[in-house]
């Protein structure tokens, strides 16, 4: 039986999926990060099946997500990368509790998410070592690229960001040390999975494909899986979700 606890852990919402009868025990952790727009609840199918293989699986409500929510923001993408900076430092919040509370066996912390989840993953192993491994679902690592193509596309649509253009450009060059494809020293060997599908408009498919070939270029880089779903847009399928938690069980052995 799979048991799914509400916590708040320091004003943040987390859902912890939990095999019963581990429940007090130390387990490998998956920290799973949503979307844009979307809450903890969006991953309980993953949490689930995680939990089955023994694992502790927390679902957090990113920054303006879920129950964080204040319901006056009509446009979540005007404040992207203020989210992705807020879920940085919301996996130093959760990291510390799990220490706290004794709840990792062998400090094993996989690390995964979704679109805008993958994003923040990316950029996560550049400044938390903590993490053993990650998983990038039709993310991108390419962070400084995104969010400058980002900027360009709401321009080109008239829409007016909440910051001016002086400070556009100080908030894209900060952004270049959470880049992982302009820092893939900070990989240093950690095993990584993406998957991505090859008609995605949302996250390009160009970014998963030229970021792996970038990784598997480097003779340092061990550990790199990279799959490509064809005729999938930006949506993460089943199979995809299957083959994510395969790994993750497979990776932590």
């Amino acid at each position: 039986m799979i048991q799914i606890e509400r916590v708040n852990w320091d004003g943040i919402p987390v859902l912890i999926c939990t095999k019963k009868t581990l429940y007090d025990s130390a387990l490998p952790i998956v920290i799973y990060l949503h979307g844009i727009t979307g809450a903890k609840e969006d991953n309980l199918s993953i949490g689930y099946l995680l939990a089955e293989r023994g694992f502790r699986v927390i679902l957090p409500d990113a920054y303006m997500h879920g129950e964080r929510d204040n319901q006056n923001t009509t446009d979540l993408e005007l404040h992207f990368f203020e989210i992705v900076e807020n879920n940085l430092t919301d996996l130093k919040v959760i990291y510390d509790q799990l220490v706290n509370l004794k709840l990792i066996k062998n400090q094993s912390i996989t690390l995964a998410g979704t679109s805008m989840g993958g994003i923040s993953t990316a950029a996560a192993l550049t400044c938390h070592p903590w993490i053993s491994r990650a998983a990038i679902m039709m993310g991108t690592a390419k962070l400084h690229a995104f969010s400058e193509a980002m900027i360009k596309k709401k321009e080109m649509r008239g829409i007016e960001l909440p910051i001016s253009k002086q400070e556009q450009e100080v908030l894209l060059d900060r952004l270049k040390q959470y880049d992982l494809s302009l820092n893939t020293n900070k990989l240093e060997n950690r095993p990584l999975f993406i998957w991505h599908g090859d008609e995605d408009r949302v996250v390009p498919y160009d970014h998963a494909k030229t970021f792996y070939d970038q990784l598997i270029e480097r003779p340092s880089t061990k550990d790199v899986t990279f799959l490509k779903e064809k005729g999938i847009g930006h949506k993460v399928t089943r199979q995809a979700r299957l083959a994510l938690v395969d790994w993750i069980a497979q990776s932590t052995k």
